[in-house]
């Protein structure tokens, strides 16, 4: 029997009653929160977990992760069929690490220093190598066997004692919000999840999108409506981790989205004015000859492709992901990546607010499908451009590979977005790219008490080409030192169960340029799913509580990552004693027995010797 969920209507705060709504916030801050405005859903399935991480980037499953991990029984959302973001479905699986200098700080060898990344992402990183002998990173490899291979057996760790459910294939389509103490908390996310019907041909993500999000079903796909919630008689801590800010603008969040009128400002210059985005695809060399369908689309700026002053074996080895076993190309696999190749600069993917806003009715992901079909064509252009510019005797063997990234088109499941709908936090915080940067004597950015995770990366921007950013964005200084993420920006204002992570951060777009790189991602990730249990277990799901106890937030961030970047001196600022957080953070992630060496207390040791598991963290701190 099927249950009758209705969507309660809109409902619409008092003029000045938002949390936080400043006079003079400028047009991005005049929302008033509430819940998503739309019809009546039929209700299929009730799945009941403290933290609901709303999915599709890596932040998100490092959330989901840790989450679980710090005992909260947790959900995550994912869009498409693999968890994982850039690394896997956006098509990103080439680790982008800093590699620059200021003066003679080596910025990039610092972010590349196991000590300074989450030690599960160093593990596997080390792990995988560089299989594709690419030159962009010291870590390019197969997608589609890192998901099967490494991810799946995490999501799957018995460690995790049933605390993490996956839904795949699954989009939010509407959120419901009550009042709290400190404000409006949500109460309910509502997602669709869908299943193949078999025998459907392949669809671009174009054409496929507006169905993902459709609770009906379709030719392609048969749907199930999943309301999310929290156990009986409590409410979930929410985590928006999408790559399309999707709980933010179902929420009446305040966000922001495309160039702002100042670095950390929270009044919009232009919302659809952003970062290009790109759809990576896979080129693979055969040994026989190969016969490639014809391009099925017209390409529209055969003027934009180019390799410049790089030679097209550059090119084809700069995110190489498979160096075949012969010589020359035979075997090899490229990853395309490139500008200007595939990088798509003629429109901004996201809707401008105002239709966003219309479109919260019947939400699609308030995404310009005209754009996203335009970028898929440009990316089909960028394939047969290498291929006719290829090497003598090369060309006849290079083909679009179907398989490394799992998708019947060719081009990723998803698009690499470089930036997206960001959260203003608490007080109306945004993170500016101005706390990541200064003089090399000042070794860091600033140091924030509330400090959660570590990133480093330098400011890169991917102009559009129909409009142009603000003064600021033109010849600044690109280059950070490393740099500290604060609590704060894994907050929102106008929501006060609600957590960000990944590029819906509360920060600037010019520091998003920043950020949006992998491992400061699965860093940020850490941060949140961390907080979400912290929130959890203290039984308070306000955000501003979480704020006020950053100490355990951290705590619990430690026994995962760090929080401290350590130089050649040392760590920076010193991180306190916190015991046995090695043994904490061996159990947590799964180390079983061989963990006992780590542990100092006598009762927790012989616990984890005796193969308790996951159930000695008590025992153990945890």
């Amino acid at each position: 029997m099927r249950r009758i969920e209705p969507i309660m209507a809109a409902l619409l705060w008092a003029a000045g009653c938002a949390p936080g709504a400043d006079a003079d916030a400028g047009q991005d801050d005049d929302r008033q929160v509430g819940d998503s405005a739309g019809a009546e859903l039929t209700v299929d399935r009730v799945e009941r977990c403290e933290v609901i991480v709303a999915g599709g980037s890596t932040a998100a499953l490092a959330a989901a992760l840790t989450s679980a991990r710090e005992g909260a029984v947790t959900c995550l959302t994912e869009p498409t069929d693999w968890v994982g973001g850039q690394l896997t479905a956006a098509g990103v699986p080439a680790i982008d690490a800093a590699w620059h200098k200021v003066g003679g700080l080596d910025v990039g060898a610092l972010a590349r220093d196991p000590a300074n990344l989450p030690r599960e992402l160093a593990d596997w990183l080390r792990a995988l190598g560089n299989p594709g002998a690419c030159w962009v990173s010291h870590n390019c490899f197969r997608p589609d066997r890192f998901h099967a291979q490494t991810l799946l057996p995490a999501l799957r760790d018995p460690q995790l004692g049933g605390r993490l459910r996956v839904l795949f294939a699954t989009t939010i389509k509407q959120v419901r919000s009550e009042p709290g103490p400190n404000g409006p908390q949500i109460t309910d996310v509502f997602a669709v999840t869908r299943t193949p019907v078999a025998g459907a041909g392949p669809q671009f993500l174009s054409a496929a999108l507006a169905d993902w999000y459709d609770p009906e079903d379709s030719p392609q796909f048969t749907k199930e409506v999943v309301r999310l919630t929290g156990p009986e008689g409590e409410r979930p801590v929410v985590i928006d981790a999408t790559e399309l800010g999707d709980v933010l603008v179902l929420a009446g969040a305040p966000y922001l989205q495309g160039a702002e009128v100042a670095d950390g400002a929270t009044t919009t210059a232009d919302d659809r004015c952003g970062q290009a985005m790109v759809l990576p695809f896979v080129i693979r060399h055969d040994a026989a000859p190969r016969v490639e369908p014809a391009n099925p689309f017209p390409v529209d700026h055969p003027e934009f492709y180019g390799i410049g002053k790089y030679s097209w074996d550059q090119v084809w080895r700069y995110r190489r992901i498979v160096d075949g076993p012969g010589e020359g190309y035979a075997g090899d696999r490229s990853l395309q990546n490139w500008n200007p190749g595939n990088d798509f600069p003629e429109g901004y993917l996201f809707l401008g607010r105002a239709q966003a806003e219309e479109q919260r009715e019947d939400w699609a992901g308030g995404v310009d499908l005209e754009v996203l079909a335009a970028a898929e064509r440009h990316a089909y252009g960028w394939f047969w451009w290498l291929k006719a510019h290829a090497p003598a005797g090369v060309g006849e063997h290079l083909g679009l590979d179907r398989e490394l990234l799992g998708s019947p088109t060719g081009l990723a499941k998803f698009p690499y977005l470089r930036d997206t709908r960001r959260s203003v936090g608490l007080d109306g915080y945004v993170l500016p790219f101005s706390d990541l940067t200064g003089p090399e004597a000042q070794r860091t950015g600033a140091v924030h008490p509330d400090r959660v995770a570590l990133g480093a990366y330098l400011a890169d921007i991917h102009p559009l080409r129909g409009c142009k950013l603000p003064g600021y964005f033109y010849g600044f200084d690109p280059k950070t030192l490393p740099y500290h993420i604060p609590l704060r920006a894994l907050t929102n204002r106008g929501v006060d169960n609600l957590l960000v992570a990944g590029k819906t951060m509360a920060q600037s777009l010019l520091a998003s340029a920043a950020t949006r790189m992998q491992p400061t991602e699965w860093a940020v990730g850490i941060a949140a799913g961390a907080a979400a249990a912290t929130m959890v277990a203290a039984d308070d799901r306000s955000t501003r509580a979480v704020l006020a106890a950053v100490a355990e937030v951290q705590r619990r961030v430690r026994r995962h990552a760090p929080i401290d970047w350590t130089l050649d001196d040392g760590a920076v600022p010193a991180p306190p004693d916190d015991g046995d957080d090695d043994c904490v953070a061996c159990i947590s992630g799964g180390g079983g027995m061989a963990c006992a060496g780590k542990c100092e207390d006598p009762t927790c040791k012989q616990c984890v010797a005796d193969g308790g598991g996951a159930s000695c963290l008590p025992t153990c701190g945890g």
